[in-house]
């Protein structure tokens, strides 16, 4: 963790807690990001990833638990303001150049025209797009369009950023940018926790994982201390083992009922 004695956590998680009906989608999780930490979020399709990432983005209700930023606890406005959340599947308006999106995307939280032009035209430097701001997003490829999300996301220098599968559509030189700048942000002090099924690139960016199974945080810690628990050498074989044992113990726990 990118901690250092008596820093106070970025962002507290505690007992978060998500029903869908019968469905426990996400059953009362616990933990801390620091100023800095790049963390992977693992888990299987249904495990709570995603609807982790909303509560925390404040456009999902928690049944129950706390969610605190900078140690204080926030309502759902706060969070949206705050925070910076990229989903797996956003809408975009295929009219608009990447330019005006993200000055309309500015405008939305309050920018002056100005400042949202300036920001804008920045990150599109540095995510690759320079040379289509000023074409309409209809023509853009599925992973320039997940460049654009990723600019939008960073438009309001948000301290902590939740990305849902921010690498899926993009192309190998893509994702080396997109990853170079991840890691750039990591360095200037930002909490990101990724959503990946890429195990390999969660294993190279980053330096933490937290594993979900049917809801619940089956694994938290460094690579290192992943590795010495489950005796495992790459994350891979990690999350199949770990998803191995969870597995058993809700059929032991199905057993019982």
């Amino acid at each position: 963790m990118v901690q250092s004695a008596g820093e106070r956590p970025l962002l507290e998680v505690e007992r978060l807690s998500k029903a869908y009906g019968y469905l426990q989608a996400v059953d009362q999780i616990s933990f801390r990001l620091w100023p800095g930490e790049l963390v992977a979020l693992l888990g299987e399709n249904g495990a709570g990833k995603t609807t982790t990432l909303q509560m925390l983005a404040g456009m999902l209700t928690p049944d129950g638990g706390k969610i605190c930023l900078h140690g204080q606890r926030l309502t759902a406005g706060e969070l949206k303001r705050l925070v910076g959340y990229m989903p797996e599947m956003p809408a975009l308006y295929p009219g608009l150049t990447g330019q005006e999106f993200l000055e309309f995307v500015g405008g939305l939280r309050g920018f002056p025209r100005a400042i949202c032009r300036q920001r804008a035209s920045e990150l599109l430097v540095r995510f690759g797009l320079e040379e289509v701001t000023q074409r309409r997003i209809r023509g853009y490829s599925q992973g320039m369009k997940r460049r654009l999300v990723l600019c939008a996301t960073l438009l309001h220098q948000p301290p902590l950023l939740l990305l849902d599968e921010p690498l899926n559509g993009i192309d190998p030189s893509g994702v080396i940018l997109v990853k170079r700048e991840l890691a750039a942000l990591s360095a200037r002090g930002h909490a990101l926790l990724i959503a990946t099924h890429l195990l390999d690139v969660a294993e190279r960016l980053c330096g933490r994982a937290i594993i979900l199974a049917q809801g619940r945080i089956v694994a938290d810690g460094s690579l290192d201390e992943l590795r010495a628990r489950t005796g495992e050498a790459t994350l891979e074989q990690i999350f199949a083992r770990l998803a191995q044992v969870a597995l058993a113990e809700v059929e032991k726990e199905e057993e019982r009922q």
